[in-house]
């Protein structure tokens, strides 16, 4: 065993201090090509100061060895030294051998930089001088993925699709991930189906679900998820596209299990406590749905959405005190949630109030024969009749089908 590998078995074995000792002592008999190889351990073991001092003292006699270069630019990243990386990196000669590797590193900086298009022509340049390349055209599917432009990786990912040199990447998910983004799912699921053959990847399994949704093949769906689930329950997006399916299964039982399933995997979710706010909602459980509804609400008390429905359900219970302590204590400029509270002041006796509600959501509703309905009501309970006539008689046109309301204006034009 030479000094070298010594070292860094002691190194290993936590014989630190007595490993770097010996690795320093090695350098300094060293010739370039042992040195470069100390320097490549210290940049393994993060020693990256180390690494550059000998880096450097190699450049300074090698100044355009594009070995040492890609070494030096990859220990810059190492230091957020991008800037330096991309400088290391242009000064590798077009005809060298290591010039491709040079612009795939050079297309990750740029595009670390936001760059993307500088990033995108490095890239395209290395595919023009070497088509054949399995790894120019791979990076070009991963660039555009990343970007966003699916349509475009999809060429690249089908030009590398049995390259042995890539035999260790699933090319045929990340083509299935691709043509699903681009809308392609039939032929997504062909991808998925022969990716997942060779590898039960997570992510991919998710893709291929998702992807069998667009198609409504809801059984593939609970498949997919269901084997998904097993593999790692605690990857909580199944969750709600799961129960999504069993819905359209007609299982509603079943998808609200699954939700809180879910839930017991993450109880901090607040798109699970919603989701099953809805299905118990579904399932006319009242009881269960304000209780979700209520989480998903503490959880995220600035989305309008889950606080309507958390509302509507106190609105099933008859709750209006609750509905009124709720939305004094989160003021709120919807219309629905103004509505919602002027219904619960009135429901409370608190007339005044409640007309002043009315009053703020009128323009929002003034073609909603429930909600004119209401404020006529309210009217007449505070002696407007005036204003009681005027907004029921709007609302009987728009639900002129309603005898009991036809009647009560009738009423009131006869006092009148």
């Amino acid at each position: 065993m030479d000094d070298i590998q010594l070292a860094m078995n002691m190194i290993d074995t936590g014989q630190t201090e007595d490993g770097l000792s010996l690795l320093k002592d090695c350098l300094k008999k060293a010739d370039d090509t042992t040195a470069f190889q100390i320097a490549n351990i210290y940049q393994d073991y993060g020693l990256i100061d180390n690494a550059e001092t000998v880096y450097e003292r190699l450049l300074k006699r090698y100044p355009n060895d594009s070995t040492i270069l890609l070494q030096m630019a990859e220990l810059h990243i190492d230091k957020d030294e991008e800037g330096k990386a991309i400088e290391a990196l242009t000064k590798i000669h077009k005809l060298d051998e290591n010039y491709l590797s040079a612009q795939l590193l050079l297309a990750d900086l740029y595009q670390l930089e936001g760059l993307d298009e500088v990033a995108e022509q490095k890239l395209l340049s290395a595919h023009k001088m070497a088509p054949s390349e399995a790894v120019i055209s791979f990076a070009l599917g991963e660039f555009y993925m990343s970007i966003g432009e699916p349509k475009k990786a999809i060429d690249y990912y089908k030009q590398v699709l049995n390259a042995e040199s890539l035999s260790h990447e699933n090319i045929s998910l990340k083509l299935a991930e691709a043509l699903s983004l681009a809308g392609d799912f039939e032929q997504a699921m062909i991808y998925y189906q022969k990716g997942l053959e060779n590898d039960k990847n997570l992510d991919g399994l998710f893709g291929y679900a998702v992807t069998a949704s667009q198609l409504h093949k809801y059984q593939t769906v609970v498949t997919a998820l269901e084997e998904l689930r097993k593999l790692d329950p605690q990857y909580s997006t199944l969750y709600p596209l799961l129960a999504k399916a069993y819905d359209h299964e007609g299982a509603l039982e079943e998808a609200l299990k699954v939700l809180e399933d879910g839930l017991k995997q993450d109880e901090f979710n607040e798109r699970l406590y919603a989701e099953a706010g809805d299905f118990a909602a579904k399932l006319h459980d009242w009881i269960k749905a304000d209780a979700y509804y209520k989480k998903a609400y503490r959880l995220n008390p600035e989305s309008t959405e889950i606080l309507i429905k958390y509302i509507e359900i106190k609105v099933e219970l008859e709750e209006f005190e609750d509905i009124i302590d709720i939305l004094e204590e989160n003021k709120q400029d919807d219309p629905m949630l103004t509505w919602y509270l002027a219904t619960a002041y009135m429901k409370c006796d608190r007339l005044e109030e409640a007309k002043a509600c009315y009053k703020i959501c009128y323009e929002h509703f003034s073609q909603n024969a429930e909600f004119l309905n209401e404020y006529g009501e309210v009217m007449w309970e505070l002696g407007d009749r005036q204003h009681a006539l005027t907004y029921l008689e709007k609302a009987l046109q728009y639900d002129p089908e309603n005898q009991n309301l036809q009647s009560f204006v009738e009423r009131i034009k006869e006092d009148f």
